[in-house]
């Protein structure tokens, strides 16, 4: 390894795009250009949000979303994630496809999971459903339902470069940003995150205010296409929206 090197590595990372991706025409990568960024910076200060159109936001998911490529239906707005200016990704929210959710709420008022017994659950997802879930020896005490209108969907939370901390941050800004500009009677925030997958984007859901309150069962839907995600049991996430405007959301992202 040369003095240079070193020197270089210790000032500055560059962000260039994995093999599979240098050929990629969709909107992250269609200039070929990798950006470089000075280490010591406040992460979450270079991480921004702005509205982008349905074909920008549907070019980014064919290329990059890990298993579902097609734009969501009944859309409210399209986020671009961006980081110095530079594209990495996308957020999609919508209405979700629920007329009404069952919340259920413990002792201090705090989100509960719906009841399960997880070692009755399929043995695939047993061990992901002890570190997703929260406690389930925390008694519920209250419930309601809700109408599918108080709840708003991020359909798509995709990444369309690795970063550390870029989803988390991405995250943040986008819900902020989301709900800065929503004027409707909106209680929570409605996620769905692959069981197979409780990597960075669960511990970021959580740090942001989110809850696993349970599972989507596998099952095509009559009245849309096939989709191999489908065949998957989903965890199912929400954040209160009073949660979600209340905290100051980067100060961790910002080392």
């Amino acid at each position: 390894m040369s003095t240079h090197s070193a020197l270089t590595r210790a000032q500055s990372f560059q962000h260039r795009p994995p093999a599979e991706t240098e050929q990629c025409s969709c909107p992250i990568h269609a200039d070929g250009d990798p950006f470089t960024a000075p280490l010591g910076i406040r992460f979450a200060d270079h991480v921004g949000v702005e509205p982008i159109d349905r074909d920008t936001a549907a070019a980014v998911y064919e290329s990059h979303h890990s298993y579902m490529g097609s734009l969501p239906s009944v859309n409210l707005a399209h986020h671009g994630l961006y980081f110095q200016d530079s594209l990495v990704g996308a957020i999609t929210y919508r209405y979700p496809l629920i007329s009404k959710k069952r919340i259920r709420y413990g002792v201090d008022g705090q989100l509960c999971p719906e009841p399960v017994e997880i070692d009755s659950l399929p043995a695939e997802i047993r061990a992901t459903a002890r570190r997703v879930l929260p406690s389930t020896d925390t008694p519920v005490v209250d419930s309601e339902v809700i109408s599918g209108d108080s709840l708003v969907e991020a359909a798509r939370i995709c990444m369309g470069v690795q970063m550390p901390n870029l989803a988390s941050a991405a995250l943040a800004r986008s819900q902020e940003r989301f709900l800065q500009a929503d004027d409707r009677d909106t209680r929570f925030l409605l996620t769905w995150v692959r069981s197979d997958y409780d990597g960075a984007m669960v511990r970021a859901l959580k740090d942001k205010g989110w809850t696993c309150t349970g599972y989507r069962e596998p099952g095509q839907a009559s009245n849309r296409e096939d989709k191999p995600i489908r065949e998957r049991y989903k965890w199912r996430f929400l954040c209160p929206v009073d949660t979600a405007r209340e905290q100051s959301t980067l100060a961790r992202w910002s080392r």
